[in-house]
């Protein structure tokens, strides 16, 4: 082939390069999903379904983890979000698979329960140990309930700023604007990490040999925006793949 076929070639190819990685950021709608951990009656359940539905259905036990999925508009975006209310444990029973798992994580206390500020402290320091760059925030909930408060609002700043995370106190009951704030930053700081470390890990043979074989394929159909969703989770199958790449410190680089 002369030099200009090479060159018509070589564009041409660059072009249906371009489509598809248009048609790809198009089809595959970002995902974030946090986990949300904390002492038994906290209410974190209650505030999974008030972010998500903005209704307040009390408290409830459950004696397995709970993935909450909803389709949510974010700047103007469509975003995937999962949100998995960890089963309640002892300290002792850390949920170490769902913070690999997760791109956030919020940890809830009781105001007027010491003993739950103090399982949350030890929780954010695990939490750190295992992932110190993940996005978190402290919740104080039940400020509604000021009259039986046992931990100072000061006290949850002291420990949010000693494990470098964000604070409030919000109360689910009263539907706190809080409780929207504190999640929608979390959201907002993940799907900036994403952004910028997003790569594209491809040969230049593999790519030629990707885009010839696909210069005729049909277009895949798009994903299908869901409403939101319960699901009770088998946690070998939720976290499997996330952790294992977590553990391993994966890390999504470019290859040329």
């Amino acid at each position: 082939m002369t030099y200009y076929e090479n060159m018509f070639w070589a564009i041409y190819l660059l072009r249906i390069l371009l489509q598809k990685m248009k048609t790809e950021d198009k089809n595959n709608m970002p995902k974030v999903r946090i986990a949300v951990i904390g002492k038994s009656n906290v209410g974190k359940s209650a505030l999974t379904v008030r972010y998500l539905t903005r209704r307040f259905i009390g408290e409830y036990r459950s004696n397995t983890d709970l993935l909450y999925k909803q389709t949510l508009n974010v700047n103007n975006s469509s975003l995937d979000v999962e949100i998995v209310d960890v089963c309640s444990g002892e300290i002792q029973a850390f949920p170490e698979e769902a913070i690999y798992w997760a791109d956030a994580c919020v940890v809830v206390y009781d105001i007027t329960c010491r003993n739950s500020f103090t399982q949350a402290a030890d929780m954010l320091q695990r939490v750190l140990q295992l992932r110190n760059q993940i996005p978190t925030v402290l919740l104080g909930n039940k400020a509604d309930l000021e009259h039986l408060r046992q931990i100072e609002e000061l006290e949850g700043h002291t420990v949010a700023i000693q494990n470098n995370c964000h604070f409030h106190e919000v109360s689910v009951a009263d539907n706190s604007s809080a409780i929207y704030a504190s999640i929608d930053a979390l959201l907002a700081e993940c799907r900036s990490a994403q952004s910028t470390q997003k790569t594209r890990k491809f040969s230049v043979s593999k790519m030629f040999g990707t885009l010839i074989g696909t210069a005729n394929h049909n277009k895949s159909s798009q994903n299908t925006t869901q409403g939101g969703t319960v699901v009770v989770c088998h946690k070998s199958d939720l976290y499997k793949s996330r952790v294992l790449r977590r553990r391993q410190n994966f890390t999504a680089t470019a290859s040329l």
